[in-house]
């Protein structure tokens, strides 16, 4: 999604292509967002934790602040001990630390772990890696000795040791650029990992000016002992995968049958013949199923047979093929600051759409905010409207939505929880 954050404020992107998305960051987005505490949702009093912490980041203008903090504190008092990163980039928890990984307007990123002691983030960083004028924004989690850090605009994807930071090796993909589709870059964006291999999305840019991407669906299949590329595969069923989700790998995901599926936001339904849309590739196969696409637009919705809205990056699988995430349209620009995007219960599955009662539209920037909690029972959203923010609890079996924090300062970006 960084990628094209600040479409609004910064319409003319640098004219060398690699270096153009970083320029995007979320300032002009979130300029909209109140910062009084009152909300149209639940007026439920915030649900009480028990001391259980989680991983914070809240954005204020050109800044990101994260730390550590039980849901039931005071945010704007936890706010003022947390560190400030740059709003550009993604926030993890490990194995007892947190990852911060964020790009300046040079598209030099850095990765800094936080180590967590006491129930506190550390102030500085045990260690560092530094990766140059590549726009690394994603990173993924293999186990304590690997992690992977995808170089978006540099055609590679880097292992490392996820203690030292230390490079264990590169992963060159510009082998695999899609010249039959036009492409000028790989793009990789959201992976997740099954047998021992790791699947990643390959968006393959043509034209960054026009955010134009490859109208067919690309994902690398790359395997994590070896770091090698096994195989790259192609969909004609929907267009580019995953050029959007570059904070937190939520446009795809496994299923308990050990399904994968793909999101296709259709690049953002403004180029002609690009089809939005789920694909999959089923338990111990690597190709994409023949027998298997669900287009959202033409699903039910709010009362309608078909729609013409488009699903933002922002989403978690919360089982049983359900996927929360939002729903709304790109075909007018104007509407990255307008609050039309509504929380929605995607069926996989059964291939419907469903709104989410009790929280009301918001813009579509809080991606990262929709997360399961560690028991897997209920999901964390950020939220925002023109009253103001908060943190609510959406409750998978029973779909009520719970005040966990009001947000007075900023707005609530990453809502992780703190467990191994």
């Amino acid at each position: 999604m960084n990628l094209f954050k600040n479409t609004i404020s910064r319409n003319v992107i640098a004219s060398v292509a690699k270096q153009s998305l970083v320029a995007l960051t979320l300032a002009g987005m979130l300029a909209a967002c109140g910062d009084d505490s009152s909300s149209s949702a639940s007026s439920e009093e915030p649900s009480k934790e028990t001391g259980d912490l989680y991983l914070l980041s809240f954005i204020m203008e050109t800044s990101q602040y994260v730390g550590v903090a039980p849901l039931s504190a005071n945010q704007k008092s936890v706010i003022e001990d947390f560190i400030e990163a740059p709003n550009s980039g993604a926030v993890a928890y490990f194995d007892g630390s947190v990852y911060v990984l964020a790009a300046d307007n040079a598209a030099n990123s850095t990765l800094s772990r936080y180590e967590i002691k006491d129930g506190k983030m550390a102030d500085k960083a045990v260690a560092t890696a530094k990766f140059k004028g590549t726009n690394a924004l994603m990173m993924k989690f293999v186990d304590k000795n690997k992690m992977y850090v995808e170089q978006t605009l540099g055609d590679a994807i880097t292992a490392l040791d996820p203690k030292t930071l230390k490079t264990k090796k590169t992963i060159d993909l510009s082998g695999y650029i899609d010249e039959e589709s036009g492409a000028v870059s790989t793009v990789p964006s959201s992976a997740v990992i099954r047998d021992d291999k790791m699947f990643v999305s390959l968006s393959q840019f043509s034209d960054f000016t026009s955010r134009i991407a490859s109208l067919r669906g690309c994902v690398a299949v790359i395997d994590i002992a070896s770091d090698k590329v096994d195989t790259i595969i192609y969909t004609d069923k929907v267009a580019a995968l995953g050029a959007l989700d570059d904070m937190n790998n939520t446009m795809s995901f496994t299923d308990e049958k050990g399904d994968i599926y793909f999101y296709s936001y259709g690049n953002q339904g403004w180029i002609e013949g690009a089809e939005e849309g789920w694909v999959r590739i089923k338990k111990g196969k690597t190709e994409f199923d023949k027998d298997y696409v669900f287009h959202m637009h033409k699903a039910a919705y709010d009362g309608k047979k078909s729609n013409n809205n488009y699903l933002m990056s922002g989403g978690t699988y919360m089982g049983k093929g359900k996927f929360l995430g939002f729903f709304g349209s790109f075909e007018d620009p104007n509407n990255y600051n307008n609050y039309e995007w509504q929380f929605v219960v995607i069926d996989i599955y059964k291939k419907t759409v469903e709104k989410i009662k009790g929280l009301s539209p918001t813009i579509p920037w809080f991606a990262p905010s929709i997360h399961l909690d560690a028991d897997g029972k209920s999901v964390f959203v950020g939220h925002a409207d023109k009253k103001g923010g908060a943190i609510y609890r959406y409750d998978i079996a029973s779909g009520k939505v719970t005040k966990e924090m009001d947000v007075t300062t900023g707005t609530a970006y990453y809502i992780v929880p703190i467990a191994d």
